[in-house]
C-alpha cells in the first residue's frame, strides 16, 4: 500500500505543471517569429531574381549557376540539427540570435527557424495550431515582399550591392529573435516539478530503502526487459535470439545485462537515441521522407527558373518578379488553409495527393507563353506547396508520435536537404542538355509531382503491413 500511495503521489506531482500562458507576450512572440520567417525564407526563395545576372557576369552555364541555390538551401536544411542542439542548450533567444548573425553570411537560416518553431510551442498549447500557422506563414509574406525589392536593388546597385543590402536586412532577424524570451509560466512549472520531486524523494526515502528483495528482483527484470525492447525497436535480435511481438511489445525472455556484448549495447543505444528505429517500425514515415526529397526537386526548380522562364518569352524583369510575389501569396494562403483542413479532420493523405496533382498541372501550364497563365500557375503552385510543407508536419506527428516528433522532423529535413542539393543541379543539367527555354525542366518537375501524388495514396495501405510504433492516444 505504501508503494502504491507513493506512485499515486508522484503521478499527481507530475501532473501539476500549469499550461503555458496563452496570449500576452505570446502574441509578440508569434509576430516576431512571423517576421523572422519572412526575412529568412523570403530571401532564400528569391534567387531567380539574381539568376541571369550571375550567369552573365560569371559566364557560367545553368548547372553551375544553379549550384548556388543548391548550396544555400541544403546548408539551411542541414543546419536545423545544429539549431536543435543550440536551442536545447542555450534556449530559443540565444540560438535564434546566433542564427541571425550567421544569416548575414548565408548559413544560419536553419538555426533561427528552429528556435522560432520551438518558442511558439512554448507559449501555446490549446491554440497552438493557429499560432503555429500564423508564425510559419511568414514565409509567404517574405516571398511576396522580397522579389520586387530585390529587383529594385538589382537595377540600382547590381547583384553585389543587392547581396550586401540583403545581408543587412537579414541582420534584423537578430532583433526579432531577441524577443523570444522564456515563458515564465513554463519555467515556473519546471521549477515546481523539480521541487515536488525532491520533496517526494526525501519523504519516501525510508520506504525506498525498506523495499523487499523480491521488489528489487522485479525491478531488475523490468530493466532487462526494457533493454530487449530497445533492441527490438531497431530490429536487432536479443542476445538469446528472441524477437519481441511487434503488436504487443512483450518479450518472453529476459536479457542478461551482465553477459551482454558491450559493442552491441553501444550500437543499440546509439541507433535508438538517433531515432533510426523509426525507419524500421514505420514504413509510412520512410515513404514520407522520400516524398519530401522528391517534391523539393520541382519546388526549387520552380522558384529558381520561374523568373528566367518569364523573361525568356519577353516579359519585362519588373513584371517577371511579380510572379514570385503571386507565388508567395498562394504559399501564405496554403499554409493558413492547412490548419482549417486539419481541424475538419479530412484525410490529410488524400488531400495532399490532390494537391500534388494540382502542382503537376500548374507546372504544365508554364508551357503556355502568356503572362496571365504564368500568374495562375504561380498562385496554384504556391498554394499547394504551402499546404504541402505545413501538412507534412501533421503527418509526421501522426506516424511517429509527439515524443519522436523532433527526431522525425530532423530526418525529414535531412531528406529535404538532399532534395535541395539535387534539385537545382538536376534542373541545370537538363537545361544545359536540352536548351529549350526551361520547358523540359518543368515537364520533369510535373512528372515528379504526379509520382508524389501516387505515393501519398499508398500511405494508408502501408499501415496494414508495417510493424508500427507504440503510440498512446494522448501522444497523437
Amino acid at each position: 500500500m505504501a508503494k502504491t500511495s507513493t506512485l499515486r503521489t508522484r503521478r499527481a506531482a507530475e501532473a501539476e505543471p500549469d499550461e503555458p500562458r496563452e496570449g500576452g507576450w505570446g502574441i509578440v512572440v508569434v509576430i516576431a517569429a512571423h517576421l523572422s520567417f519572412a526575412i529568412q525564407l523570403g530571401m532564400m526563395r528569391s534567387p531567380g531574381v539574381l539568376y541571369l545576372s550571375w550567369q552573365d557576369d560569371f559566364g557560367t552555364n545553368d548547372r553551375e549557376t544553379a549550384a548556388v541555390q543548391s548550396v544555400f538551401s541544403s546548408v539551411s536544411c542541414f543546419s536545423v540539427f545544429l539549431g536543435g542542439i543550440l536551442t536545447e542548450r542555450f534556449g530559443c533567444r540565444i540560438s535564434g540570435m546566433a542564427g541571425g548573425i550567421l544569416m548575414t553570411l548565408g548559413a544560419g537560416t536553419g538555426i533561427s527557424s528552429n528556435s522560432a518553431v520551438v518558442v511558439v510551442a512554448m507559449y501555446f498549447k490549446r491554440k497552438y495550431k493557429i499560432a503555429h500557422a500564423l508564425a510559419i506563414s511568414g514565409e509567404g509574406t517574405g516571398i511576396m515582399a522580397a522579389p520586387p525589392l530585390l529587383q529594385i536593388l538589382l537595377e540600382s546597385f547590381g547583384w553585389r550591392g543587392t547581396l550586401l543590402i540583403a545581408s543587412a536586412v537579414a541582420a534584423n532577424s537578430v532583433a526579432f529573435c531577441a524577443l523570444f524570451r522564456p515563458n515564465g509560466a513554463t519555467q515556473k512549472s519546471k521549477d515546481n516539478l523539480n521541487s515536488n520531486q525532491q520533496n517526494l524523494a526525501a519523504k519516501n526515502g525510508l520506504e525506498t530503502a525498506n523495499m523487499s528483495n523480491d521488489e528489487h528482483i522485479n525491478d531488475e527484470n523490468s530493466r532487462r526487459s526494457d533493454d530487449v525492447l530497445e533492441l527490438e525497436q531497431i530490429g536487432l535480435p536479443t542476445e538469446h535470439g528472441t524477437t519481441a511481438n511487434s503488436k504487443t511489445g512483450y518479450v518472453s525472455l529476459t536479457f542478461d545485462t551482465k553477459n551482454s556484448n558491450p559493442i552491441l549495447k553501444l550500437l543499440k543505444r546509439l541507433l535508438v537515441s538517433l531515432g533510426f528505429h523509426l525507419f524500421v517500425k514505420s514504413y509510412r514515415f520512410v515513404l514520407l521522407c522520400a516524398v519530401y526529397l522528391e517534391f523539393d526537386i520541382p519546388f526549387l526548380g520552380f522558384v529558381l527558373y520561374l523568373v528566367p522562364r518569364a523573361q525568356s518569352v519577353g516579359v519585362a524583369p519588373s513584371s517577371a518578379v511579380i510572379l514570385l510575389s503571386i507565388f508567395g501569396i498562394g504559399n501564405l494562403l496554403g499554409r493558413l488553409g492547412s490548419g482549417l483542413l486539419v481541424s475538419w479532420r479530412i484525410s490529410a493523405e488524400h488531400v495532399t495527393a490532390i494537391s500534388m496533382a494540382i502542382a503537376g498541372v500548374s507546372l504544365l501550364l508554364l508551357k503556355l507563353e502568356s503572362y496571365y497563365v504564368f500568374a495562375i500557375a504561380s498562385f496554384l503552385f504556391g498554394f499547394v506547396s504551402g499546404f504541402f510543407f505545413a501538412i507534412m508536419i501533421v503527418l509526421t506527428r501522426q506516424f511517429v508520435g509527439v515524443r519522436k516528433l523532433a527526431v522525425g522532423l530532423g530526418f525529414s529535413q535531412i531528406f529535404l536537404g538532399i532534395g535541395a542539393i539535387s534539385g537545382p543541379l538536376l534542373a541545370g543539367w537538363i537545361l544545359d542538355l536540352t536548351g529549350d527555354s526551361y520547358q523540359t525542366v518543368f515537364y520533369v518537375g510535373s512528372a515528379v509531382c504526379f509520382i508524389c501524388a501516387v505515393q501519398m495514396l499508398l500511405l494508408p495501405l502501408l499501415r496494414r503491413v508495417e510493424p508500427g510504433i507504440d503510440i498512446s492516444p494522448n501522444d497523437i
